[in-house]
């Protein structure tokens, strides 16, 4: 399920379009678009100690609440904040700034901006913008979406490695369980700040996910899992980000390895 929502200048107004779904099912219109207008999603998976509630400006005008770390915007995901939708902002083409801010006590004012990206956005296309690491080597990617539908029985993945501090990228497995022999390679090696193409995986074909240093035997310990849920359903569109440190494994750390499922669709 895709939602857009629509920003207007100069107030701010949200336009929500819903499209059905059953639990075996997954169905969009491939030009469920707000016609003339582009399709933006923001996934700031900047990992700061503190974990500062942040808000998100574009072309200076907040477009969001203020949200938590590894929250996409608007939307969600497993094992990310948000709700259960995929949803999209619906932005006017051309170039935008995006910016991240700390945003002052009670009021739309920055405190701190932490990050911005000037991004070229096209009609009718829908992007996913990234923000990775912290402080000043902050990063971002746009990336063009593919919300194609699989076949059914099928669902489609891309997997985007936003974890800075492994050299030599990441592998990312999948199967029913985090052994040599229940999972296999499905994406990888990923160098970071870079995705693989999409890729599919049969439905109920096995809910464990995992991430090991590119090149590593599968045989050894995964250095992140995550068994997906029943939310995986039929057709839907996902992208996998890594994110947080590799270097950091205390689990009450929120910068901590970890990684993250994105509705795409």
């Amino acid at each position: 399920m895709k939602h857009i929502l629509k920003i207007i200048t100069p107030a701010i107004s949200f336009i929500l379009i819903i499209a059905g779904c059953t639990k075996n099912s997954f169905n969009l219109k491939e030009t469920n678009f707000i016609d003339g207008q582009a399709s933006l999603k923001i996934n700031f998976f900047s990992s700061y100690k503190s974990n500062p509630a942040y808000q998100i400006k574009i072309d200076g005008i907040r477009v969001s609440s203020n949200l938590t770390y590894a929250t996409p915007f608007p939307g969600g995901g497993l094992n990310t904040g948000g709700g259960s939708y995929a949803d999209y902002l619906a932005v006017s083409p051309g170039s935008r700034k995006v910016t991240i801010s700390l945003p002052n006590v009670g009021t739309n004012n920055d405190s701190v901006e932490v990050a911005s990206a000037t991004v070229d956005l096209t009609a009718n296309k829908t992007y996913s913008l990234y923000f990775a690491d912290t402080s000043a080597n902050t990063v971002s990617i746009l990336a063009e979406d593919d919300l194609s539908t699989p076949d059914s029985g099928f669902i489609k993945y891309r997997f985007i490695n936003l974890m800075p501090d492994l050299a030599g990228g990441i592998d990312l497995y999948f199967g029913t369980g985090y052994t040599s022999t229940t999972s296999t390679k499905v994406a990888g090696p990923i160098l970071y700040k870079e995705m693989s193409t999409y890729f599919t995986v049969p439905l109920n074909a096995g809910t464990s996910w995992s991430i090991r240093p590119a090149g590593a035997a599968a045989t050894t310990t995964a250095i992140a899992t995550y068994a997906s849920s029943s939310s995986v359903i039929n057709q839907r569109v996902y992208s996998i980000s890594t994110r947080g440190y590799n270097s950091i494994t205390t689990t009450t750390d929120v910068r901590r390895r970890l990684f993250s499922f994105i509705y795409n669709r």
